[in-house]
């Protein structure tokens, strides 16, 4: 029978979500270059000329492409914190946090 999907089932990588493609960079090596960006360029930077010149061949999903690199750099963070905000409040109160 053939096989409709060819895509590996594994865990993406949270920056992944950001991207409609990587090309052929890593998760890892984007999330790096952006962290340098944000302390070495402008925070106002064109989020798609900066990932064309840094990244050649990824896309940014469109909304994030009309941003900033500051903006970019903030869409990936804050889930990040808000799901460690939740671990936290659990931790503490001893119960699942379901309404945040």
């Amino acid at each position: 029978m053939l096989s409709l999907s060819t895509t590996q089932n594994r865990a993406r990588h949270p920056f992944e979500t950001l991207f409609v493609d990587l090309g052929r960079h890593s998760p890892d090596k984007a999330l790096a270059l952006l962290t340098v960006a944000m302390r070495e360029e402008p925070r106002d930077t064109n989020a798609y000329e900066w990932i064309t010149r840094v990244l050649p061949g990824a896309t940014l999903k469109p909304a994030l492409a009309f941003g900033s690199i500051g903006e970019l750099y903030r869409s990936y963070t804050r889930p990040a914190e808000f799901e460690r905000l939740k671990h936290v409040l659990r931790k503490r109160l001893g119960t699942t946090v379901s309404q945040c």
